[in-house]
């Protein structure tokens, strides 16, 4: 008998889907649970899998279609007989932040490996996965996945990586890529890659942004960061500057908080958050994504650091739940592993901030008369100009300069 599968109401307030990519295809065999399609909305990408068992029918919407909620998607043939489930089944993992929070990601290939390594079926994998995998030259069938169901994970394709080789086998050889000349390759301009070119278009277009950037000598801080790395280690967390960065941010959001706010024009409000929601904006294989660290002005800075730690490998897993990737009242992004010297982010709207930290680099300074060396870095705010004034971004900076040059002062702020 013929099962009509609707595309599901997968959250509050979502009355539409975008089909990013189908992972199955019409007259493939399916068995319950198994990975279906995956859905773009407002809030998230997820994974939805399929409610029975039996064989694909037809597929009724194309890839980068907007359908509506509770529209019928697909159709699923099962055994005569067969009780089919009244309601679409849920989704299986938020893959990815969608608008407002950037989180790029372009379609895959809907092909779908199977192999007895993973028990004969098809192969569960998030998006994330499945990119390292295929960027990597690894079948994701030959991969024993320990995650829920058999799931494989990227702990699982990094592991087999760096496996070392049977003595049978040959080693791999990885070579460049060869561009033809004239070439060229074509991407799809759709899905989470879209809707963050729209949110970003809308928010350059919408706010009129300012940047205050301000240098800071770090050497002190550079110091208590080695100190509670030992510590950090002895606990299994990594600790960078940025936990340090974080918590001199909140005590300035708490001196000057209209930079902890958003916009409502609609209402002709300037709301102003009390909580401090801290957008973490991390780089996956699937691209800008930006999970949220909660309450990050009642955390310590070794709190900060572990939930970092925890929400950037969730994120770069495809692992991150949507509560995670949702409600920050301000973002930060770093490109201190990266380089460069300072840069201009856009604002994450419908925030009115953002916060840029840069790599930190051995500079001469003048300290009592003399030149000595120094651990430098710049930091930069950027900021809706409508909700927020220059001034306060210059005291919000002195404020942080402060602390960090000192930072024996964090101590000190509630």
């Amino acid at each position: 008998m013929t099962f009509e599968f609707k595309l599901p109401d997968i959250g509050e307030g979502v009355a539409e889907g975008e089909i990013v990519r189908w992972i199955i295809s019409e007259g493939a065999a399916i068995t319950e649970d198994d990975p279906m399609v995956e859905i773009m909305t407002d809030k998230a990408t997820v994974e939805i899998t399929s409610p029975v068992t039996g064989t694909v029918g037809k597929i009724l919407a194309e890839e980068g279609a907007v359908v509506p909620v509770h529209s019928v998607i697909v159709q699923l043939e099962t055994a005569e007989g067969e009780t089919s489930p009244a309601p679409a089944a849920p989704p299986a993992q938020a893959a990815a932040p969608a608008a407002p929070t950037p989180a790029p990601a372009a379609p895959r290939p809907a092909a779908a490996a199977t192999s007895a390594g993973n028990g004969g079926g098809q192969v569960l994998a998030a998006p994330a996965t499945r990119k390292l995998a295929r960027e990597s030259g690894v079948a994701l069938a030959a991969v024993t996945g320990t995650g829920p169901r058999g799931r494989v994970t990227r702990s699982d394709v990094e592991a087999l990586l760096q496996a070392p080789p049977a003595a049978s086998a040959a080693a791999p050889t990885y070579q460049p890529r060869t561009f033809e000349a004239g070439g060229s390759d074509v991407v799809p301009y759709r899905g989470i890659r879209k809707a963050t070119g729209d949110q970003m278009v809308r928010s350059m277009y919408t706010a009129p942004h300012f940047t205050y950037v301000d240098e800071i000598d770090m050497t002190e801080l550079y110091a208590l960061r080695k100190q509670a790395a030992v510590i950090g280690g002895e606990q299994g967390v990594k600790v960078t500057f940025l936990p340090f960065i974080i918590k001199a941010l909140c005590a300035g959001i708490r001196r000057h908080p209209s930079v902890n706010a958003e916009l409502r024009e609609d209402e002709g409000n300037i709301v102003v958050k009390h909580d401090i929601h801290v957008g973490i904006a991390t780089d996956t294989d699937n691209g800008l994504m930006v999970p949220v660290l909660k309450h990050a002005d009642k955390l310590s800075a070794l709190e900060v650091a572990a939930e970092i730690q925890r929400l950037t490998e969730a994120a770069r897993t495809g692992s991150a739940s949507r509560d995670e990737l949702t409600g920050s009242t301000i973002t930060i992004t770093s490109a201190g592993s990266i380089g460069g010297l300072f840069a201009t982010p856009i604002i994450n709207y419908p925030e009115v901030a953002i916060l840029g930290v840069y790599q930190i680099k051995d500079k001469p300074v003048i300290r009592d008369g003399e030149v000595v060396a120094g651990k430098i870095g710049y930091l930069s705010i950027t900021l809706d100009h409508r909700c927020v004034d220059g001034a306060t971004a210059a005291h919000l900076m002195n404020h942080m300069k402060r602390l960090l040059e000192n930072p024996g002062l964090l101590v000190l702020e509630a």
